[in-house]
Formats: structure tokens, C-alpha cells, sequence
């Protein structure tokens, strides 16, 4: 056998061996720390060449096998656990929303705009009121009889809409 022959043997023996690599170099591929990739080492998802030693390959496809069939990770086995963070997720996210918006001054206490409006309510009340006296100051031919009627119409209005809205 030629030399060339004997190296030629030898590097093919290499690259059927398998590439092994430590803990901390597979924690470092995959992006886990070296407790987790022994503990799924432990759980029998990562398969070991020796302690500590992993055949790169095969620990990295035995991974994307394992992260395949757990995708949400702790509950995925568990739709009512998974629903549940959902929903609590999604209650913590409109609590911070609507405490912004709280803040921002886009949503305001129901008491404060129920004031707002009464006191709006009870000017536009007010004016209203005073329009038959305006008017016979405005208009002097209007009889007495003239404003009565106009004033009974705003108070029978008024009163109206007071019983509607209740």
C-alpha cells in the first residue's frame, strides 16, 4: 500500500467517525445553557456518545426533533394552561393599555363626564328658560298671552325631554 493510500484510509476513517463535541459547545449551538441540554440529555431527547460528549449531528437533529414536537414549550401538552397564560397575557396587556390611556387623558371617569354634562345641561336649561323674557324685550309687539304660550311650550319641552332621557 502507497502512502497516499494510507492517508487517503485514514481521512476517511476520520469522517466516518463522529464529530463529538462537549456540552458547553452543544449548550452553544443550540443557544441553551449546558444544565438545560444535560437535562434533555437526561430526559432521553438528546442521545450522548460518553459522558459529556455529544455526536454533533445527531444531538442537533435529535433537538430540532424534540423543539418540533414541543413548540410552546412548559404547556404545550396542556391547551387549558396554554389558554390560560393566553388570557392572562392579553387582561395584563388591556389593563396597561387602559391605564395609558387613563393617563394620556383619552379616557375619563364616568363621574367626571356625567358633571361635565350636567352642567352643560343645566345652562342649555337655563337659556332656554330665559327665552320668552328675551324675546318680549326683543319683540314689544308679542302680547303677554304670546310670551305665556312660548314659555309653556319651552317648560312643557323641557319637562318632556327630563322624562325621556329617565
Amino acid at each position: 500500500m502507497s502512502m497516499e493510500a494510507d492517508i487517503e484510509e485514514l481521512v476517511g476513517a476520520v469522517r466516518k467517525q463522529p464529530q463529538t463535541i462537549t456540552t458547553d459547545e452543544l449548550a452553544d449551538l443550540l443557544d441553551l445553557s449546558s444544565g438545560r441540554v444535560l437535562g434533555l440529555a437526561r430526559a432521553g431527547h438528546i442521545p450522548r456518545v460518553s459522558a459529556g460528549r455529544f455526536d454533533r449531528r445527531e444531538a442537533v437533529r435529535a433537538y430540532c426533533n424534540y423543539a418540533r414536537k414541543n413548540p410552546a414549550g412548559r404547556g404545550a401538552s396542556n391547551p387549558e394552561y396554554t389558554a390560560a397564560k393566553t388570557r392572562a397575557a392579553e387582561a395584563q396587556a388591556e389593563k396597561l393599555e387602559t391605564a395609558n390611556a387613563v393617563a394620556r387623558r383619552e379616557l375619563i371617569p364616568a363621574v367626571e363626564v356625567e358633571r361635565e354634562w350636567s352642567a352643560i345641561l343645566r345652562d342649555v336649561r337655563g337659556q332656554m328658560l330665559s327665552l320668552p323674557s328675551r324675546l318680549q324685550q326683543r319683540l314689544g309687539h308679542l302680547t303677554t298671552h304670546d310670551i305665556t304660550t312660548i314659555d309653556r311650550e319651552i317648560r312643557d319641552t323641557l319637562e318632556e325631554i327630563a322624562h325621556d332621557s329617565a
